[in-house]
C-alpha cells in the first residue's frame, strides 16, 4: 500500500463538481454544434437584472453554451482562450486554479485564500480556489466581468468577476447526449434530459463523466494530469402561479484522479539537479516521479432561489450550501528522488444568503439587498520526504472561520433621454477566526482575528449615443478583505496577517453595433491600489503574501462580425501594463529577526505575474450547405506575449510569447438534431508554459505545467 493510499483508506473516495476535470490548457477542443452566429444577442444579469450585453455599461465577455460548445469549452479555464485580459495560474499542476483579469490576481495556493477574481455559479460565490476548477456541462452562459463589481457582488471582486449559468427546467421535453473521445484515452460523456413533471413543475437531470489515460506519462508510478470524474445535477422549477417561482438545485460529483501533475524542469545553468536527476529523453510529457500524485475529492452542492413578482418589484432569494472535501498529493520536487512531497487535506463547509429586491420607475432602475456568508475550513498540510524531512511526515493545522455580512445598493437614474447616472454603495463586515499549529516544524502557533468594515461603490455616466452607440465612464472602487498566511515553512515571528486591499477604478468604454452584421466593444482603464495584496514564492519555497503598492492601465477591444451567410469573425485583443511598488528591498525587512527569505525584489518595483502586456485572440467559422445538412469548418488562436509566474524574477518563471491554433470540421443534419466532428488541437505543437515554480534554490530544478501538445479527437452530439 502506498503512502497516499494509507494516508487516504479511512476517506471517502469521491469528488466535487467544481473541481473535475483533466487540464486541457488554453486550447478549446473542438464540439458539434448548430450552426449558430457569433452574432447572436446574449443576455446577461451582470447587473443584477436581465439586459442585453450591448446594454451594459460594463466590460463584459459572455458566451452562450451552445458557443461554448462551438469553441469546444469543456473546462472552466477554457474561457482564456477567448476572453480579452483573462489568465489563469496553476499551481498543483493545474489542480488548483485562481483567474487574473487585467493583471489582478493572486496566485497563492493556499486553500483558506480567497481570489480577487470572484467565481459564480447560478449567483452563488465560490470561496475557495479549490472549487475553482471544474468541467462545463449543460451551461447557458457565462459571464466574465471586468474592473471591480464589489457593490453588487461582494467584497472580493476586486478585479471582476466569472460567472457561470447553468440550464434550468422548463416545461418543454429535450435533452442531449454529447461523447467526445480523442488521444490518451480521452473519454468525455455529457448529457441532460428535462420536462414538465405537471403543469407547474419542470425538472432537469445533467450528467458528465470525464477520463482518460493521463497526459503526462510517469515511468515509475501512476500517469499525472489524469481525468477520473462524474458529475450529477437535478434541478426542480415549481412555478404554481405566474407570480411565483422557486428553483431547487442539488449536485454531487465524484473525483478520483490525478487533475494536477508538474513537468520536470532543469534551469539553463545546471545539467542535472541537487540529487543528480537529469532529463534523460528530452521529452517534457514523461517524468519520473516516485510519490503518487492523486486528488480524491468531492463536493455537495445544494441551492435554491425564490423568485416573487409584485407590481413593480420583484424579490430574489439566493440560498447556498456547499460541503468541500478534497485530499491533494504530489510529488513536488518532480523527480525519482524522495526529497519533497505535498500533501493537502481540506474540509470546507459554506452557507450563504442573499435577499434583493429590484424595482423600477419611470426614470430609474434600482436593486438593493442584504448578503450573509459562512465559510467554516479545516486545512491539513503535510511534507515529507527522505531528503529534507528524514522519511517522517511534518504536519501543518490551521483552521479558519469566516462570517460575512453586506448590505448593498444600486441604482440607474435617467438624467435624460440618453444619458444615465448610475450610482452604487456596499457596506461589508467581515469577521475571520484563525489558528495556526506546526509543532514538529519548530513553530509554537499563531492565533488571530480580524474583524473589518469596508466600503466599495460606483458612480457612473452612460450615453447611449444612438441606438447603435453605448459610451459609458465610471470610478469604482473594489475591496478584498484581509486574511492570514497558511505558508509552507511557518516560523515564529512571520508575519501571518495581510490587510484588506482597496482598488479604485478609473474606466472609459463602448458598446457599438456598427451595422447589423458588425459589432466592436472596447475600453481604457487605469487602476489605482492601496495595500494591494502581493504574493511571492522563492526558490527556496518560502510564501508569503504581504501588501504592497500597485497601479495597471490598459486596454481591451473585441470585434465580432459576421460579414456573410455562413461566415462567422471574432477577434479580441488586451493591453495591460502593471507596476507594483512599495516591494521590500529584502524579504527580511518584513521581520528581520525570524524571517530569512532567498529572494529579493532589489529596485522595489515588479510587473505583475499573469500579465502579459499584450494579447490577441480570434476564430474564423465558415458554414455552408452540403450533403443535405450543413458542413462547418472552424480555426481559432490565442497570442500571448512574454509574461512571468511569479511576483519575485527568476529564469524559470519567465515564459516566452506564444500562439495555439485549433481547427475543427463539424456535419449538422438538416434537421439539426445532430452533429458529428473532428478536430485537432495545438496544430502546430506548439510548445508552451502555462504556469511554472522555481525550485531552483530547493530542488536544482523547476516545476513546469505544459500547455497539452497537438492532439486529435472526434464527437457526436445528439438533440431531442
Amino acid at each position: 500500500m502506498s503512502y497516499f493510499e494509507k494516508r487516504l483508506r479511512n476517506k471517502r473516495i469521491a469528488t466535487k463538481a467544481i473541481l473535475l476535470s483533466v487540464g486541457f490548457g488554453c486550447a478549446a477542443t473542438s464540439v458539434g454544434v448548430n450552426a449558430q452566429s457569433v452574432l447572436e444577442e446574449i443576455v446577461v444579469t451582470a447587473q443584477k437584472r436581465s439586459q442585453s450585453l450591448q446594454d451594459v455599461g460594463i466590460s463584459v465577455t459572455a458566451y452562450t453554451g451552445d458557443q461554448m460548445t462551438a469553441l469546444g469549452f469543456t473546462d472552466s479555464i477554457d474561457l482564456i482562450a477567448q476572453t480579452p485580459g483573462l489568465e489563469a495560474n496553476g499551481f498543483g499542476g493545474g489542480a488548483i486554479q485562481t483567474f487574473s483579469i487585467r493583471g489582478v490576481g493572486q496566485n497563492d495556493f493556499a486553500p483558506n485564500q480567497e481570489a480577487p477574481i470572484a467565481v459564480y455559479i447560478d449567483e452563488a460565490y465560490v470561496s475557495t480556489n479549490l472549487a475553482t476548477r471544474f468541467s462545463l456541462f449543460d451551461i447557458e452562459r457565462a459571464e466574465v466581468l471586468r474592473g471591480p463589481q464589489g457593490t453588487l457582488f461582494g467584497r472580493n471582486s476586486t478585479g471582476g468577476l466569472v460567472h457561470y449559468v447553468t440550464r434550468k427546467p422548463s416545461q418543454e421535453a429535450e435533452g442531449f447526449i454529447d461523447l467526445q473521445i480523442g488521444e490518451d484515452g480521452r473519454q468525455r460523456l455529457e448529457g441532460a434530459i428535462g420536462g414538465a413533471i405537471s403543469t407547474s413543475t419542470s425538472g432537469r437531470l445533467s450528467i458528465i463523466s470525464n477520463e482518460d489515460d493521463g497526459l503526462i506519462e510517469n515511468d515509475i508510478g501512476p500517469n499525472t494530469r489524469r481525468a477520473d470524474d462524474f458529475s450529477v445535477r437535478g434541478q426542480l422549477l415549481i412555478e404554481p402561479s405566474d407570480k411565483f417561482s422557486l428553483l431547487l438545485k442539488a449536485q454531487r460529483a465524484e473525483e478520483d484522479g490525478s487533475p494536477g501533475g508538474y513537468n520536470f524542469g532543469l534551469p539553463s545553468f545546471s545539467p542535472t539537479d541537487f540529487f543528480g536527476n537529469t532529463d534523460v529523453d528530452g521529452d517534457p510529457f514523461t517524468v519520473s516521479q516516485d510519490f503518487e500524485s492523486r486528488q480524491i475529492a468531492e463536493i455537495t452542492e445544494l441551492g435554491a432561489t425564490a423568485t416573487w413578482s409584485l407590481d413593480n418589484f420583484q424579490i430574489t432569494s439566493v440560498t447556498n450550501y456547499q460541503d468541500i472535501d478534497s485530499v491533494y498529493a504530489e510529488d513536488a520536487d518532480v523527480s525519482p528522488t524522495s526529497a519533497f512531497n505535498y500533501l493537502q487535506d481540506v474540509q470546507i463547509e459554506q452557507i450563504s444568503q442573499e435577499l434583493r429586491v429590484n424595482w423600477e420607475g419611470e426614470s430609474h432602475r434600482s436593486v438593493a439587498g442584504i448578503y450573509y456568508l459562512d465559510v467554516d475550513g479545516e486545512f491539513l498540510v503535510e511534507q515529507s520526504g527522505d531528503v529534507y524531512f528524514f522519511g517522517l511526515t511534518f504536519p501543518t493545522n490551521a483552521t479558519q472561520a469566516t462570517k460575512t455580512l453586506a448590505v448593498f445598493g444600486q441604482t440607474e437614474i435617467d438624467l435624460s433621454e440618453k444619458l444615465a447616472l448610475t450610482l452604487g454603495l456596499r457596506y461589508t463586515n467581515d469577521e475571520k477566526d484563525y489558528d495556526l499549529r506546526a509543532p514538529d516544524l519548530g513553530f509554537s502557533g499563531f492565533t488571530g482575528s480580524i474583524d473589518d468594515d469596508e466600503f466599495s461603490g460606483k458612480i457612473q455616466l452612460d450615453y447611449q449615443a444612438s441606438d447603435e452607440l453605448l459610451w459609458y465612464a465610471g470610478v469604482n472602487r473594489g475591496v478584498k478583505s484581509g486574511g492570514f498566511n497558511l505558508p509552507l515553512t511557518p516560523i515564529d515571528g512571520v508575519p501571518v496577517p495581510y490587510e484588506g486591499e482597496v482598488l479604485t477604478s478609473f474606466e472609459v468604454g463602448f458598446k457599438s453595433s456598427l451595422s447589423n452584421k458588425t459589432r466592436l466593444n472596447g475600453s481604457v482603464y487605469y487602476y489605482d491600489y492601496e495595500n494591494y495584496q502581493a504574493y511571492n514564492i522563492d526558490g527556496a519555497f518560502n510564501t508569503l503574501l504581504f501588501n504592497a503598492d500597485a497601479k495597471n492601465k490598459g486596454a481591451e477591444i473585441e470585434l465580432v462580425m459576421n460579414p456573410t451567410d455562413g461566415l462567422d469573425i471574432l477577434l479580441g485583443a488586451s493591453y495591460i501594463d502593471t507596476e507594483v511598488t512599495g516591494l521590500p528591498l529584502d524579504f527580511n525587512t518584513l521581520d528581520p529577526v525570524t524571517f530569512a527569505a532567498a529572494q529579493s525584489f532589489p529596485t522595489g518595483t515588479e510587473e505583475a505575474p499573469l500579465a502579459p502586456k499584450f494579447t490577441l485572440n480570434g476564430l474564423v467559422r465558415y458554414s455552408w450547405a452540403a450533403f443535405g445538412g450543413n458542413l462547418a469548418v472552424q480555426t481559432d488562436f490565442n497570442w500571448r506575449d512574454d509574461h512571468k509566474f511569479n511576483l519575485a524574477v527568476s529564469e524559470p518563471v519567465l515564459e516566452d510569447a506564444y500562439a495555439v491554433f485549433n481547427a475543427r470540421l463539424a456535419f449538422t443534419s438538416a434537421d439539426e438534431n445532430w452533429t458529428a466532428a473532428v478536430f485537432v488541437n495545438n496544430l502546430a505543437d506548439e510548445e508552451y508554459r502555462t504556469f511554472a515554480v522555481d525550485g531552483s534554490l530547493f530542488f536544482g530544478s523547476q516545476e513546469d505545467i505544459r500547455g497539452v501538445e497537438r492532439w486529435f479527437g472526434a464527437s457526436f452530439r445528439y438533440n431531442w
